[in-house]
C-alpha cells in the first residue's frame, strides 16, 4: 500500500517509493529507498522535502508513527488550553529587546560558572557519602546561594544549562539538574530567597541515599528484580538520615530527599504519602526528578525529546502529581522546553533558546537554516512574537512541527550553547 506522510514520521525500516520531488532535489542515487539510519531521515529534511511516499508492503508501515504523532498534537494542544497564561503581550520596542538579549547572555555566562562549579561539589559530596564521610552542607549551602541569584536574575540562563547531558555523569548531572529545575519551579512559585536556597540543597542531594545502595544494583543495565527493587526504595529513608545526622543541613532538605518519590495519588514509596502530605518540597521535587530522569539517556534508557517528556509530566500530572504545580512547571519550562528543535512555518529550521512565559507558544528561536534550508553563515534569534510584516498572517512566523533531536540535521545543544556540547560528551 502507498501512504503519503510527513517526513517528521519517517522511521528507520521504512520504504520510500516516491521522494515527492524531483531527482536532483533530493540527496540519493534512485527514486526509491529503505531508510536505514536517522542520518537519512536527516538529509531528507535538509533538503527541504516535506512530504514522501511510503510502500508499507516493502517495509514498516506509518501506521504507529502517525497514531503517535496524533496523540502528542492532541495533549499539547490541551497543554496550550489549560497552562498558557490568559492573554499575551507584543514584543516590546528594538531597543528593549537588544538590552533583555544583552542581559541574558551575561547571565548565561555566569550561570555556566555557577553550574561548573556546582557539578564539581555534587562529585565531591556524593563521593564523600559513598565513603561514609560526613556532608558538607556548608559548601552546598554556598553553591546553591549562587545558583538563587542567578535564578532570581534570569530563570532561563541557568535553566538552559539543565540541557547539557553527559551520559557517563549522569548520577552527578541529575541531581545537579533536579536542583536546578527546582529553583526554576520555585522561583515560579513565589518562594522567597530563604526557602530557595533550602529547596536547592535538598533538590541537589535528593539522591544521596543511592551512595548506600550496592553499587551492582545501582549501576545495573537491566531489570530490577522484586528482591533488588526493594533494596532500592530504601534510598529516600537513607538519603533522608544522611541528611538528618548532618547539622549543617536542615530539615526541610532531608524531606526533598525523602519524599521525592512520593506520589499524589498516594502510589510512591517509601512512605506511600498522598496528596498535601508530601509537602511543599516534596511535591515539586517529584515533578523535577521525573521530568529530567526520562529525558536523559542512561545504560537501559534512551532520553525522550524535552518536549516529549513535558507532554508525558503533563499527562501524568492528572493522577501522579499536584496538578497546580505541574501546571507552573509548564509555564516556567515551556510547552517548547529551551533546547527543543523545530521546524517553522516559514521552512526555516532552529531550536528553541528562551522563553516568553505568558505567550508559551511563541518562544525564541535561534535559527540555522534558511527557509530553503540552506545552513546559515552565522545563527539568529528570532522572537515568534513578531507581527507580519507583509500581513499576509497574524504573526512572522509560528512552529509548524517539533523534530527529533536525533534526527534534526544539526547539534542542537552546540546552537544552543557553542562549545558547551564538547565539554559535556
Amino acid at each position: 500500500m502507498i501512504k503519503k506522510i510527513r517526513v517528521e514520521d519517517l522511521q528507520v525500516g521504512m520504504f520510500v517509493s516516491d521522494f515527492n520531488v524531483p531527482w536532483m532535489d533530493h540527496p540519493f542515487m534512485g527514486s526509491q529507498k529503505r531508510i536505514k539510519s536517522a542520518k537519512e531521515v536527516a538529509q531528507i529534511i535538509e533538503h527541504g522535502i516535506r512530504e514522501v511516499f511510503i510502500d508499507t508492503a516493502k517495509g514498516q508501515d506509518s501506521g504507529k508513527a502517525v497514531s503517535e504523532r496524533a496523540a502528542s498534537t492532541a495533549v499539547r494542544s490541551e497543554m496550550e488550553q489549560q497552562v498558557a497564561p490568559p492573554g499575551g503581550e507584543s514584543p516590546p520596542s528594538p531597543a528593549v529587546i537588544d538590552e533583555q538579549n544583552r542581559e541574558f547572555e551575561e547571565e548565561l555566562q555566569r550561570a555556566k560558572v555557577v553550574y561548573s562549579e556546582a557539578k564539581v561539589m555534587v562529585k565531591d559530596l556524593l563521593v564523600d557519602a559513598r565513603l561514609g564521610k560526613s556532608v558538607d552542607g556548608e559548601r552546598a549551602a554556598q553553591v546553591v546561594d549562587k545558583m538563587v541569584d542567578s535564578i532570581f536574575r534570569n530563570p532561563d540562563a541557568l535553566s538552559s544549562l539543565s540541557r547539557l547531558k553527559n551520559f557517563d555523569d549522569y548520577t552527578f548531572q541529575h541531581s545537579l539538574n533536579v536542583s536546578v529545575l527546582a529553583l526554576t519551579l520555585g522561583r515560579h512559585l513565589g518562594l522567597v530567597q530563604d526557602e530557595l536556597k533550602r529547596l536547592g540543597v535538598g533538590a541537589i542531594l535528593h539522591d544521596i541515599g543511592k551512595m548506600r545502595v550496592p553499587e551492582a544494583i545501582l549501576n545495573k543495565p537491566g531489570k530490577y528484580t522484586d528482591d533488588e527493587f526493594e533494596i532500592m526504595k530504601r534510598h529516600p529513608l537513607h538519603g533522608a538520615k544522611i541528611l538528618m545526622d548532618n547539622k549543617n543541613v536542615p530539615n526541610d532538605c532531608a524531606n526533598v530527599a525523602l519524599n521525592h518519590h512520593e506520589r499524589f495519588n498516594g502510589k510512591g514509596y517509601p512512605r506511600g504519602l498522598s496528596g498535601m502530605g508530601i509537602g511543599k518540597f516534596g511535591l515539586i521535587s517529584a515533578i523535577v526528578d521525573v521530568y529530567d530522569a526520562i529525558s536523559s539517556d542512561r545504560v537501559y534508557h534512551k532520553g525522550m525529546p524535552s518536549h516529549v517528556a513535558m507532554q508525558k509530566i503533563f499527562e501524568w500530572g492528572k493522577n501522579d502529581f499536584y496538578p497546580i504545580y505541574v501546571q507552573k512547571f509548564v509555564q516556567c519550562v515551556g510547552i517548547y522546553p529551551i533546547g527543543t528543535p523545530v521546524r517553522l512555518d516559514t521552512g526555516e529550521l532552529g531550536v528553541v533558546y528562551r522563553q516568553h512565559h505568558n505567550v508559551l507558544v511563541r518562544p525564541w528561536v535561534r535559527l540555522v537554516t534558511d527557509a530553503a534550508g540552506v545552513p546559515l553563515a552565522r545563527h539568529r534569534d528570532v522572537d515568534l512574537r513578531e507581527a507580519d510584516p507583509r500581513g499576509a498572517k497574524e504573526y512572522a512566523r509560528t512552529i509548524g512541527a517539533v523534530l527529533d533531536p536525533q534526527s534534526a540535521g544539526f547539534d542542537v545543544e552546540g546552537v544552543l550553547l557553542p562549545g558547551e556540547s564538547q565539554r559535556a560528551a
